[in-house]
């Protein structure tokens, strides 16, 4: 009996141990001042002699699966694009003890893919704008891609899941040219064959019921092999482009619970297109927007990530954080804040705008 209650014991400790999540990001985190252009997409903002370090909270460290996992379910790349930046911010959070920098990783899968993984599963060639084309390959053959992108995250999570620096991880798996996963537009296609992409999926086996399954799928598994980490899904209207591209705003909702329930306390929910001239209709149930503020009401966490242009960006960081309860916003990259002015970020509009985000939640 007492060995039993020992065996009992060890195993309910470890248990508390798996589910003790590192703190969220909150306040400003810059997203990156990089080219979208597969092979060129992994970057981050060094903190180290710039401008603007002590004016955030956070960098986004992006990176392409092809880049973090070039063989085919081997090892992750040493001295890569991650490790470098948690080397830099390691570097200055010990120089500035009182304005530590946290990070949150945003992996590209879909056209961002290894050659190896499109070889396994099937791929087209997909051409999107601003030279995003690439590879595309079938995420959603379930037999093929599934252990693909687990036996990925498995060893991704192994090695950084502990690590203090890495607060959030995007959830990315069934993505085609962004890390909106569930972005699916009839308008989103530049192909030189006229072509849209999405007819050519679904001419290769995707269904909106594959689709669907696919999105929550992510989730499970960044759930799984994040438990310390929180894991950041950005949100779209869901469209049914088997008829007519009906919006979904149902599954909206269902796949925001599905989140919440797969990884409380972890999952931060999203928009990444919040801007002045695109604030969305809080009391529109077709919108994103209906959902978010009624998720960040009832309590759960919220992020934003700004729209590309920076002007007045202020504002609709505010309106995010009183509206919608978010706590960290992802900022336009630094070029853009400049065109606004060359001390944009440090000025008082913006940095009562960080303030309110960690102080309004």
């Amino acid at each position: 009996m007492k060995h039993l209650l020992a065996t009992l014991l060890v195993c309910l400790t470890a248990s508390s141990a798996q589910v003790s999540a590192k703190d969220r990001l909150e306040g400003f985190v810059l997203r990156g001042d990089h080219s979208g252009t597969p092979g060129q997409r992994n970057n981050f903002d060094n903190p180290n002699g710039s401008s603007w370090a002590n004016h955030v909270d956070g960098i986004v460290v992006q990176a392409e699966w092809a880049h973090l996992q070039p063989t085919k379910n081997g090892a992750i790349k040493s001295n890569n694009i991650l490790d470098q930046a948690i080397s830099a911010v390691t570097t200055w959070n010990n120089a500035h003890p009182s304005n530590k920098l946290g990070i949150k990783l945003r992996v590209f899968a879909g056209i961002y893919s290894p050659a190896w993984v499109g070889s396994e599963t099937g791929q087209f060639f997909a051409q999107y704008k601003n030279s995003k084309q690439g590879n595309m390959p079938f995420y959603w053959k379930n037999k093929k891609f599934r252990p693909l992108w687990s036996n990925f995250q498995t060893k991704l999570g192994a090695k950084y899941d502990s690590h203090p620096l890495l607060r959030e991880v995007a959830v990315s798996g069934c993505m085609t040219h962004n890390a909106e996963t569930m972005w699916r537009n009839p308008r989103d296609n530049n192909r030189d064959d006229g072509r849209k992409n999405i007819d050519i999926m679904r001419d290769n086996g995707l269904t909106l019921a594959k689709d669907e399954n696919c999105l929550k799928w992510q989730i499970r598994v960044a759930a799984s092999k994040w438990p310390r980490t929180h894991i950041g899904m950005a949100y779209n209207m869901w469209k049914d482009y088997e008829n007519g591209w009906a919006k979904k705003p149902a599954f909206v909702n269902t796949l925001m619970d599905y989140c919440l329930q797969q990884a409380p306390g972890r999952c931060i929910l999203g928009n990444n297109s919040l801007g002045v001239t695109d604030i969305g209709d809080e009391n529109n149930s077709s919108d994103v927007t209906y959902y978010l503020r009624r998720k960040g009401n009832a309590g759960n966490p919220i992020y934003i990530q700004t729209e590309t242009k920076a002007d007045n960006i202020h504002r609709a960081i505010n309106h995010g954080a009183d509206r919608l309860h978010g706590a960290m916003a992802e900022l336009p990259k630094l070029s853009a804040m400049a065109k606004v002015s060359s001390t944009y970020l440090q000025d008082d509009p913006m940095q009562d705008a960080r303030l309110n985000l960690k102080t309004n939640n």
